[in-house]
């Protein structure tokens, strides 16, 4: 662009081997040669001078260096560095200078992120979490994600958007590589400091006329032109306590960086900003919880809609005789069995700081001993580790935390299939099996991340498409895991099912699984997608769904658990389709790997 806008001569940087070579390539072909000078080094590593990468300094910078939290990917040193070795004093830099902006805000939903609530059973004791996990006590660790999806009836703002931050990237004043400010600010409600949303924009000309801005709608300064972005999101940060305040109340807003990361917190304004707990230190999580749990698995333990689920299964199963083997990760399960009556329920785990969590977890609640801990892969238990029982009922979400794809949690099917001599021939299996299942889909923008470039603003980036075509050729699979609540789509038809796997029977090594089949598009469109599931039956009435939490309606947006991520298959060349036109499909399950293959063609 540089060049096309009449730039005498452009010096360009790219350490990355590959793409080095593929930039030469393409400037080569649209005519560039002879104006840009292609430097295979970071920029930190440019040399200026008669021998020199660049014979002079430069007068223009154009760069983005960006992630989600600004300064992630090293910003402050990038530009630093660039002011006192490439550029002249007089330069103009794009972007010229960058704001960062916070807003706090009460939500119970975002909560759920964050901590281990109190989980109650009907006609049983509540299980309540150890106070260190109740009561968190914060890490530093952003959050980030797509916060434009997140429905405005999910959290109430406590204060309006407030800026904390602004980096002047123009060289005209020295950028700090760690800061920390403190401001007075007042609660526009009476309610709970849950959590603290996070974005940026940049002034992209000196005049400040162009700006780019990574706010949410709510928030945006023209959200009905907002382009959508997958590399910088928001991000969502939690204080290190809740804080009540009222309505018209003064707190403070506590803001810090250092070169690369951030951190946010809030405290009463008569708290020093000195005192251990508000102090300059990025706080880390000293309970475990947080090393053990990711933000969805946290989330998934306190969504009271799937709990009610499993309780209402194990209600029928749980008896003063059952000897329970829990197979899942960090599972509030066996806690449920115990309290419904359970006489004995036997945990695996590999991980020891799991496993102290879910010790405390039996402690605090008086279940030790009907809690048993086994610090091993769950593949060798034994029967000496189960007291010579037998088990009666097999317990599992499930939930592995290696588990990216939907049928990666059938590795449960394999642990009770290599464990089937340690069962009871009455066994009790929960959930005794699982669907996959699949629904055709206009998504509005995730499409865009598969899609070739081609020709942008002019430019042939034909070359880069090829290059990471055959990358992903490579190494990628053809279905990616997603958050799909996070990326809008509407049905083009009715879900429909690919593979059923019967948990009440061990895998059958021999015996290869596939269907095909074809199902109808109900609505006209650009089907561009198709997303695949798995739900997981407790009973013909109750349905565990690691996927649409509705009934599609057709042409109307998808409705999708916001606590797992489902299967993403993209088409290379989305069709336009019609009512009553097909979509063909095959799924195959290949027992010896535990695979799940999957093709769609739209005819």
């Amino acid at each position: 662009m540089a060049a096309k806008c009449g730039a005498d001569t452009v010096s360009a940087c790219e350490a990355f081997k590959p793409m080095a070579e593929c930039a030469s390539k393409i400037i080569q072909v649209n005519g560039f040669a002879d104006k840009i000078r292609l430097i295979p080094k970071r920029s930190t590593e440019i040399t200026v001078g008669p021998d020199g990468d660049m014979v002079s300094r430069a007068n223009i910078l154009v760069t983005e260096v960006f992630d989600t939290e600004l300064i992630g990917e090293g910003a402050i040193s990038t530009f630093s560095h660039a002011h006192k070795h490439l550029l002249q004093e007089d330069c103009i830099v794009i972007p010229t200078l960058a704001k960062m902006y916070v807003q706090v805000v009460q939500s119970e939903f975002v909560h759920n992120w964050n901590w281990l609530k109190t989980l109650k059973i009907p006609g049983c004791k509540d299980l309540i979490p150890p106070r260190d996990l109740a009561e968190y006590n914060g890490t530093g660790s952003l959050h980030d994600l797509q916060l434009d999806q997140l429905s405005c009836d999910c959290f109430q703002p406590i204060t309006d958007p407030i800026e904390v931050f602004k980096f002047d990237f123009s060289g005209k004043s020295t950028i700090d590589y760690n800061r920390t400010n403190v401001q007075s600010v007042k609660s526009k409600l009476s309610g709970t400091c849950h959590a603290i949303f996070m974005w940026w924009d940049t002034q992209m000309d000196v005049e400040g006329d162009i700006i780019l801005s990574c706010a949410p709608r709510w928030a945006h300064p023209e959200p009905h032109n907002m382009q959508w972005r997958d590399h910088w999101m928001q991000a969502i940060f939690y204080p290190r306590h809740s804080l009540e305040v009222k309505e018209g109340d003064e707190f403070n807003l506590h803001s810090q960086h250092d070169e690369y990361s951030l951190w946010f917190d809030v405290t009463k304004t008569n708290t020093h900003s000195t005192r251990p707990e508000s102090s300059n230190i990025i706080p880390v999580s000293t309970s475990g919880l947080h090393l053990s749990f990711s933000r969805s698995r946290l989330g998934m333990l306190n969504d009271d809609r799937r709990n009610c689920k499993y309780i209402r299964a194990l209600q029928k199963v749980i008896n003063e005789d059952s000897i329970c083997l829990c197979i899942s990760d960090g599972s509030t399960l066996p806690f449920i069995a115990a309290r419904l009556g359970a006489k004995k329920v036997f945990v695996t785990s590999n991980s020891k700081s799991t496993l102290n969590i879910l010790e405390e977890f039996a402690r605090s609640n008086d279940l030790k001993e009907r809690i048993y801990l086994l610090n091993k892969d769950p593949t060798d238990v034994s029967e000496n580790d189960l007291n010579l029982q037998k088990v009666n009922v097999v317990l599992t979400e499930p939930f592995f935390a290696t588990s990216l794809l939907p049928w990666h949690n059938l590795y449960f099917w394999y642990v009770r299939t290599e464990l089937d001599r340690l069962l009871a021939k009455d066994v009790s299996i929960l959930p005794g099996k699982a669907v996959l299942k699949a629904v055709g889909i206009q998504f509005d923008n995730l499409w865009k991340i598969r899609a070739p470039v081609g020709t942008w603003e002019g430019f042939n980036l034909k070359i880069f498409d090829t290059l990471i075509e055959k990358a992903s050729n490579i190494s990628d699979d053809n279905v990616e895991p997603q958050p799909l609540w996070e990326y809008p789509g509407i049905a083009l038809t009715n879900q429909f099912e690919l593979l059923t796997f019967d948990f009440a029977q061990p895998v059958n090594q021999e015996e290869n699984m596939c269907t095909i089949g074809n199902v109808e598009f109900e609505c006209s469109g650009t089907c561009n997608g198709v997303a695949v599931w798995m739900e997981y039956v407790l009973s013909e009435d109750n349905v565990v769904s690691f996927g649409l939490t509705q009934q599609p309606e057709i042409g109307q947006k998808l409705h999708w658990d916001v606590y797992t991520r489902q299967g993403v298959y993209l088409f290379k060349d989305p069709q336009n389709v019609n009512i009553d036109e097909m979509m063909e499909y095959c799924a195959k399950f290949n027992p010896q790997t535990g695979e799940v293959g999957v093709e769609f063609d739209v005819k």
